[in-house]
């Protein structure tokens, strides 16, 4: 009798442990760190317009007569996907910090890709394509912080008050403390990227970002350095560049572009001028 009890128990100790080892090596779907927590946070979103006249979507055929509508999907993520609506404008919710790809397809073909880096926490990201000769092509980019901590500046630098080179810089606007991170925060005059070494007391900057939990602290998205007595307002200036597709540079092309977007293009190799 004992020893049928005991022989019953070493059958039921053992086909727990089996089934603990199973769950650490997720098996059975169970256990494990999934990717929610493990990955980026899934807060960012994209707006996008495609502009309604491009040369041509696939095979020559103009997006009007195309019949088919174009999808955009978070590469790596089919379930995030928008189809693009009749007003040409599509929104991406619940994209990942950090670093991400879309992908625009019509009919089941990829037609363009678009990359995209350093997205914060909360990021709305704002953007105007149009599809040339059977590729998308960025043609303004805006960001900024969306919901309670979304917050704009606009003013005088105050101060420098810090700078950590393999960390966050921090300078004084408006009565309160800007921080400019790496990986987080874009400075740019016009068409140009900069870096925290290139701002100064008495600069006229425009800040867009979100208000740090707990404090009145503005973590900066971008920070827009204008010129004196021209505040720049955003999608105002436009530059024509010599767009190289990636992965294609005998289809090179001269485009124009609002400035906000050539960060992005001069990152794949793009150069300013006519090809």
């Amino acid at each position: 009798m004992m020893r049928d009890w005991l022989m019953s128990r070493f059958a039921a100790l053992s086909l727990a442990a089996g089934f603990a080892f199973l769950a650490g090596c997720g098996g059975g779907g169970g256990g494990g760190v999934s990717a929610e927590v493990a990955g980026p946070k899934a807060t960012a979103m994209v707006q996008g317009t495609v502009d309604a006249a491009p040369k041509a979507v696939k095979s020559g055929v103009a997006l009007a007569a195309a019949g088919d509508p174009i999808v955009v999907t978070l590469a790596g993520q089919p379930a995030i996907t928008a189809t693009v609506g009749a007003d040409g404008t599509f929104t991406l919710r619940g994209l990942p910090e950090g670093r991400f790809t879309l992908e625009f397809r019509q009919g089941g073909d990829l037609i363009g890709t678009l990359e995209f880096a350093e997205v914060a926490a909360n990021q709305q990201i704002t953007i105007r394509v149009r599809v040339v000769d059977g590729e998308v092509v960025l043609l303004d980019e805006d960001r900024r912080g969306i919901g309670n901590a979304g917050i704009e500046l606009e003013g005088l630098v105050e101060a420098i008050l810090s700078f950590d080179p393999a960390g966050d810089g921090t300078f004084s606007l408006a009565g309160r403390t800007v921080i400019v991170r790496p990986g987080v925060t874009a400075i740019r005059r016009g068409a140009e990227r900069k870096t925290f070494q290139d701002l100064a007391a008495g600069m006229r900057v425009h800040v867009k970002g979100a208000r740090v939990e707990g404090s009145t602290d503005v973590l900066a998205h971008q920070v827009i350095i204008q010129d004196p007595g021209s505040p720049e307002t955003a999608g105002g200036e436009q530059i024509e560049i010599c767009h190289v597709p990636p992965g294609n540079p005998s289809r090179k092309k001269t485009i124009t572009i609002d400035a906000s977007a050539w960060p992005a293009h001069e990152a794949h190799g793009d150069t300013k001028g006519a090809c």
